[in-house]
């Protein structure tokens, strides 16, 4: 159930920390993606082949009161972990955000963002992060990634798809079945498992064999 996977986010406090774990996993080096329109957060990414990306997401500069709840969760994760992840969504954004709201979610605005590659290339996308606070950061945030290039494209010339490879995602939750549930309802799926907190399963090819994050 891996059709509508976008991108995993996987968060640090330090961006050069981060690419450089992840390089000594994989043997593969996240190209450095440019900073978000807020300018609070930065990312290098790596393709997983097809449009599928991770996304090593860190905070811009030292710790401030205007720093948003992403910069501030990338901030705590002292040592690399996966954060959340992003689905594309099977319905207009603005269609789910109504079904966020109908449903009593959290956050139920569609918003826009976008950030210039070191190409120079401007990116721009919408995205809806609706909160469902039953479920925490196991629920998804989608994406339209509008007239842009999908990322996972840019980075094929670079990286390879024979270099590294998804293999499997899976998200963990307590009551994993009713996440699938809801995810199957507004018709984007993605493979759950029980387990006692959030947690979350990565497992890739890689150069230097199989790598689970």
């Amino acid at each position: 159930m891996q059709s509508y996977l976008d991108h995993v986010i996987w968060a640090c406090a330090d961006l050069e920390r981060g690419a450089r774990r992840f390089e000594a996993l994989t043997g593969i080096r996240p190209l450095y993606g440019g900073v978000h329109a807020s300018g609070l957060t930065h990312n290098a990414l790596v393709g997983l082949g097809g449009r599928c990306y991770l996304e090593v997401l860190a905070p811009v500069g030292p710790a401030s009161p205007n720093d948003d709840e992403w910069c501030r969760l990338a901030r705590a994760a002292h040592e690399p972990r996966i954060l959340t992840y992003c689905l594309r969504s099977a319905r207009p954004l603005s269609q789910l955000a109504s079904i966020a709201t109908a449903s009593g979610w959290k956050n139920a605005v569609v918003a826009s963002n976008g950030r210039t590659t070191p190409e120079g290339v401007r990116l721009r996308w919408q995205w809806l992060a609706p909160a469902v606070e039953r479920f925490g950061l196991a629920f998804p945030f989608f994406i339209d990634w509008l007239d842009s290039p999908h990322p996972a494209e840019s980075l094929a010339p670079a990286q390879p798809e024979s270099e590294i490879l998804l293999q499997h995602f899976a998200v963990g939750h307590p009551d994993a079945a009713d996440l699938q549930r809801t995810l199957g309802e507004i018709g984007s799926t993605i493979d759950t498992y029980s387990s006692v907190d959030v947690q979350f399963r990565l497992q890739l090819k890689t150069p230097r064999g199989a790598v689970s994050l």
